[in-house]
C-alpha cells in the first residue's frame, strides 16, 4: 500500500508541474488581452458616469431655464434663463468637477405639438420663447475639454468626446378663474369704508350712465328755465352756481367738462372724501331729521320761490305727520323730487293744469297720493322713498362707519345707497360700468392676464367661474381669452345675489378643469379670487361663517386629489387672508394679497397676475 502511495505522489506530482507550466505561458499570452479588458471596462465605466452626470446637468439646467421663460415681472426672459442655465450648470459636477455653458449651448425656441408623434417638435427662436434646448458638452475645444480616458492611453487613446442634450418646455395650461361677485366686491367705493381707505364713490357717481341735466330739475335731464310751472329752481344758499350764487356749475367738473348725473335739488357733489371727512361739515348733504320739525330758512325760502303758500311750507316743516307716513314724502319734496299738490286754498297746485297734478285733502299731511314725481327714479329696482327710508336706518353701514351719516341726503348717499343696497345687475344695470373697488381692479388684472397670454402665445385655456350666494360657470375653456375679460368686465359686484359662496365656486372650477373641454396634456390651474370670507355653505345656507369655510377647504382638497393647482388671491380691506393661505397650501399653489389703498391694491393685483399668466409648470421633452 505504501508503493502505491509514493507511486501516486509521484505521477500526482509531475502532472501538477506541467498545468503549472502551461498556466504560466497562458497568462503570459493572455496579459494584453487582459489588460485591455480592464481600460475598456474602467474607461467604460468613467464614460457612462460621465454621460449620466452631463445629462442630469443638461436636464437641471433646461428646466431651470425654462421656468424664467415668463418671468416678464423680473425683467427680460431670455436674459434671466441664460443666467438661470449657467447657474444650475454650476450647481451640478461632471465627475467631481465643474462645467460651463457655452453662449451657443443654450438655445430658444416654441414646442410644437406634432399630432403625428404625439410628441413636441423643437423649433428655434427668440420671439416669446416657451422652450430651451441646452446642450452640455466635455468635447476638444469646448471649455470644459475632452473627457480625459486612463487605460485606454496605453493604445493611444487620451480623451473622448460626450455631449448631452435636453429640452425643456413651459407646459400648455387650463386655467380656470374663479371670481368673488359677491356685493361685498363694491365696499372700497362705500362710504362705510371711508374712514379705512380713500373711497372712489365720486369716480363711481361720474362713471354712471345716466343722462347728465345741468341741474337735474323737472326730468331729471333739461336745463331749468325760470318760470318753467312746477319745476321748482335751484336752491339759493349754501348751494354754489345756482341763480344768484358764486361758484362753478356743480354739474360740471372746474374744466367745464360734465361729470355724473344729477337727480333734483341733488346736483352739487360737495366736499372730497378723505378719511377725515365730516358729513355735517358737508355743503352736499342735507339733514332732514325725522319726527322732527326742520328749522332751515334756506329751505323755507327756497319753497316761497317754488310756489309754495305759507300754510304749505309751514306743513311741510312740520314733524306732526311723520308718524302717519308723511315723513318720506316730505323729504322728497325737499329734495326737489316731486311736487305737493296739497289741495291747500291758494296753494301751488291751484298753478297746475288740471289733468297734471294730484288731488290733495287739504291738511297738513304731505301724503304719498298727494306727490307729483318730478324726477322718476331711474334705475330698475329700488325707489326715492326706498332710498329716503333706507337713510334713517341705524343698520346701514355707512350709519355704523359713522352715525352723523344718519338722515343725510344727497350725491354721496344716494349713491352708496346703490352699492349697498342695490348692487345687483337687475336692480342697478349701470354699476357693472362704474369703477367700484375692488371690483373694477380685479377686472383690469384678469384683462391684463387675459391680454398677457394673448402675447406670449402660449396655448393656454381660460375658463370663467363666478360666485356670489350662488356659483355659476360663465366661460368654458377657450383660448379666445378676450371673452374671459369682456364677460367679466359685463358684470359688477353683486351680479347675480350677494354672498360669498367660495366652495360653490371651487366645485365649478373642479367641473370645467375635469370635463371634456379639459386637455389631458394640460396642467390644471385654478385662481381663486375673494375680498372676503366664505360663508356659504355646501347645503346653500348664507351667513354661516363656520361651516362656509368648511365647505371651501373640503372642496379645495377634492381639487388638489385631481391635480388641480390652486393660486389664491386676496384683495381689498376685509379678506380673510390666513384662510386663503390655507386654501393655497391644500391646492399646493401659492397666496397673494392685495391691500393697502386703492391705488396701491391695483397695482399689486397687476403684478400679481402679471406673475400668474407667467407661472407656468416646465417639463422635459428631451
Amino acid at each position: 500500500m505504501g508503493m502505491r502511495t509514493q507511486t501516486f505522489k509521484a505521477v500526482y506530482t509531475g502532472h501538477t508541474s506541467r498545468r503549472r507550466g502551461a498556466v504560466a505561458v497562458q497568462v503570459a499570452v493572455s496579459m494584453g488581452v487582459i489588460v485591455g479588458f480592464a481600460a475598456l471596462t474602467i474607461d467604460v465605466g468613467v464614460m457612462y458616469n460621465a454621460k449620466t452626470d452631463l445629462q442630469r446637468n443638461a436636464d437641471a439646467a433646461a428646466l431651470a431655464a425654462a421656468s424664467k421663460l415668463a418671468s416678464f415681472d423680473e425683467g427680460d426672459p431670455i436674459t434671466l434663463a441664460r443666467a438661470e442655465a449657467n447657474k444650475y450648470a454650476g450647481f451640478n459636477k461632471v465627475l467631481r468637477a465643474s462645467v460651463q455653458l457655452g453662449s451657443s449651448d443654450i438655445e430658444f425656441g416654441r414646442a410644437m405639438y406634432n399630432s403625428t408623434t404625439g410628441g413636441y417638435d423643437f423649433v428655434p427662436t427668440t420671439t416669446f420663447p416657451d422652450a430651451v434646448r441646452v446642450v452640455m458638452k466635455k468635447t476638444a475645444g469646448s471649455a470644459n475639454g475632452a473627457l480625459p480616458l486612463y487605460f485606454a492611453r496605453i493604445f493611444g487613446k487620451q480623451s473622448t468626446d460626450i455631449t448631452a442634450e435636453a429640452i425643456a418646455m413651459m407646459v400648455p395650461r387650463d386655467i380656470a378663474i374663479v371670481a368673488d361677485l359677491s356685493a361685498s366686491h363694491n365696499d372700497d367705493s362705500e362710504l362705510r369704508n371711508y374712514n379705512k381707505t380713500d373711497i372712489n364713490l365720486f369716480e363711481v357717481w361720474d362713471a354712471l350712465q345716466q343722462s347728465r341735466g345741468t341741474w337735474g330739475i323737472g326730468n331729471g335731464v333739461s336745463v331749468y328755465q325760470p318760470g318753467d310751472v312746477g319745476n321748482p329752481p335751484p336752491a339759493p344758499g349754501l348751494f354754489p352756481g345756482g341763480p344768484g350764487n358764486s361758484g362753478n356749475d356743480p354739474g360740471s367738473s372746474v374744466g367745464g367738462g360734465q361729470v355724473g348725473p344729477t337727480f333734483g335739488l341733488m346736483y352739487y357733489w360737495g366736499n372730497t372724501i378723505t378719511q377725515d371727512f365730516e358729513p355735517n361739515a358737508d355743503p352736499g348733504l342735507r339733514t332732514y331729521k325725522k319726527n322732527q320739525n326742520w328749522n332751515n330758512a334756506d329751505l323755507e325760502t327756497w319753497y316761497a320761490d317754488a310756489g309754495y303758500n305759507n300754510a304749505e311750507i309751514d306743513a311741510m316743516m312740520s314733524k306732526d305727520y311723520d308718524g302717519n307716513g308723511a315723513w318720506e314724502e316730505r323729504v322728497a319734496v325737499a329734495l326737489g323730487l316731486a311736487r305737493w299738490d296739497s289741495g291747500m286754498d291758494g296753494g301751488l297746485w291751484e298753478s297746475i293744469p288740471e289733468g297734471q297734478r294730484q288731488e290733495g285733502n287739504g291738511n297738513g299731511w304731505v301724503g304719498g297720493s298727494e306727490l307729483t314725481w318730478l324726477v322718476d327714479y331711474p334705475f330698475e329696482q329700488g325707489s326715492w322713498i326706498d332710498y329716503i327710508s333706507f337713510g334713517s336706518k341705524t343698520w346701514s353701514r355707512a350709519y355704523k362707519a359713522n352715525s352723523d351719516f344718519r338722515y343725510q341726503y344727497g350725491l354721496k348717499t344716494f349713491v352708496n345707497y346703490l352699492l349697498e343696497r342695490r348692487s345687483s345687475n337687475a336692480a342697478t344695470s349701470d354699476l357693472a360700468t362704474v369703477p367700484a373697488q375692488p371690483m373694477q381692479a380685479v377686472k383690469e388684472a384678469v384683462t391684463f392676464m387675459a391680454n398677457m397670454i394673448e402675447d406670449l402665445d402660449t396655448d393656454d385655456r381660460l375658463s370663467l367661474e363666478i360666485y356670489g350666494e350662488t356659483a355659476r360657470h360663465e366661460i368654458d375653456l377657450t383660448d379666445d381669452y378676450a371673452s374671459v375679460a369682456s364677460r367679466l368686465n359685463e358684470m359688477q359686484a353683486g351680479y347675480y345675489d350677494g354672498w360669498t359662496n367660495m366652495g360653490g365656486g371651487i366645485t365649478r372650477a373642479i367641473e370645467e378643469l375635469t370635463s371634456s373641454r379639459a386637455r389631458p396634456t394640460a396642467r390644471k390651474v385654478m385662481i381663486l379670487l375673494t375680498d372676503g370670507r366664505a360663508n356659504v355653505t355646501a347645503d346653500g345656507s348664507a351667513g354661516d361663517y363656520t361651516n362656509g369655510p368648511l365647505y371651501a377647504k373640503e372642496m379645495a382638497q377634492v381639487a388638489s386629489a385631481q391635480g388641480i393647482r390652486i393660486f389664491a388671491v386676496s384683495v381689498g380691506s376685509g379678506s380673510d387672508v390666513p384662510f386663503m393661505e390655507d386654501i393655497a397650501e391644500i391646492g399646493f399653489g401659492e397666496s397673494f394679497q392685495a391691500a393697502g389703498s386703492i391705488d396701491a391694491y391695483s397695482a399689486q393685483l397687476e403684478a400679481i397676475f402679471k406673475k400668474l399668466g407667467g407661472t407656468r409648470p416646465v417639463e422635459l421633452i428631451k
